[in-house]
């Protein structure tokens, strides 16, 4: 399941931008009430000069209502454990979803007008 939806995010170009992918690990967790799933993944991004570059990355994935949502960042193999790696993290860290969706309306409402210009 996680390797289809994270297929499916890296190759949104087409299916031949890469190859070798592989999921090291995966590790529920909660967050905010809701559960997600951290997977560690590697592949080769075959680029439209003909190169192949090793790529290592994170991704947080979770479902809400009837879709399935993810979020993933990747950094080039060799800058990815000294460089990168901590960023992406927070990066994928962070994302959240929520069923219900986002009310402003209320915030916006109250807001000065100053603000919303």
């Amino acid at each position: 399941f996680y390797k289809k939806a994270l297929i499916g995010a890296i190759s949104q170009k087409g299916s031949n931008v890469y190859q070798d992918f592989k999921i090291i690990k995966a590790e529920p967790i909660t967050a905010d009430g809701s559960k997600y799933v951290l997977v560690d993944f590697k592949y080769t991004l075959l680029t439209g000069a003909g190169f192949e570059v090793e790529r290592k990355g994170v991704a947080s994935i979770t479902s809400q209502g009837d879709g399935v949502q993810l979020l993933w960042a990747a950094s080039i193999a060799a800058r990815y454990k000294n460089k990168t790696e901590g960023q992406l993290r927070n990066i994928v860290n962070s994302f959240r979803c929520y069923s219900d969706g986002l009310n402003f309306s209320a915030d916006l409402k109250a807001a000065p007008e100053d603000y919303l210009s």
